[in-house]
């Protein structure tokens, strides 16, 4: 018997230090028209949506609000699942990174590459951007400010983990090249070529809880939690 034909289909999962707006309508409906057109031609479709809670700004949301982190997300994942709700949209899952679901997926994931040595232990100094949650190298700062949120970002030096990203540099090139459907349009596809032509840094995937305290703890060190990033896009 030939097995049934799979699609998948995820939209980003939203950032829950606002409400849902017309941006995150219109992303939705796409996936949503994808998944319907797909299921119409037979194909067993999963279609994933859901909401990213962690990190500084749902942190600084809540505390605006006078809330506690988990509040802040419980209300506003509510506010998403009801305009999804409102627009019909025909989803299978609903993602949440506060779900232990979720968090224990992170943690296995770590640890893995704790094990395998692919995290290692780094001070780091760096230009720090609230609004992006990440470090900007001067190099990539537009005259000193943030290039997103055109803010001077704090210049930040401490101890955080780190992934070996630059080891697969090249094999990241050489897969992109080899697979010319693996990244569309293709005019998207140049421009990720283009910038694995300069020096890929290793990747900081914590932050000390000093800091930043609500996110998933890393498995090897109860002192930092994961970078919302790492986090997220493990979903």
């Amino acid at each position: 018997m030939k097995s049934k034909k799979t699609f998948y289909v995820t939209t980003p999962i939203y950032y829950v230090n606002g409400m849902p707006h017309i941006g995150h309508a219109y992303t939705t409906i796409l996936a949503d028209v994808l998944a319907r057109y797909y299921r119409a031609h037979g194909y067993d479709v999963f279609f994933l949506t859901g909401v990213d809670e962690h990190g500084q700004k749902i942190q600084q949301a809540a505390e605006k609000a006078g809330i506690e982190p988990q509040e802040q997300c419980d209300r506003m994942a509510q506010h998403f699942k009801d305009a999804w709700k409102k627009l019909e949209i025909s989803y299978d899952f609903f993602m949440r990174t506060t779900s232990e679901f979720h968090k224990n997926t992170v943690r296995k994931v770590l640890q893995a590459l704790w094990d395998k040595g692919e995290i290692y232990e780094h001070e780091y100094g760096g230009y720090y951007c609230v609004g992006c949650e990440r470090f900007y190298t001067t190099k990539e700062l537009v005259d000193g400010k943030c290039p997103q949120h055109l803010k001077e970002p704090e210049y930040i030096k401490e101890k955080n983990y780190f992934f070996r990203m630059s080891k697969y540099q090249d094999w990241l090139i050489d897969y992109i090249k080899q697979n010319p459907g693996f990244i569309r349009p293709e005019s998207r596809r140049n421009e990720v070529l283009g910038f694995l032509k300069g020096e890929l840094e290793d990747l900081c995937i914590s932050r000390p809880k000093s800091r930043l305290s609500w996110g998933i703890e890393l498995p090897f060190d109860n002192n930092f939690v994961t970078y919302v990033w790492f986090d997220a896009l493990l979903n």
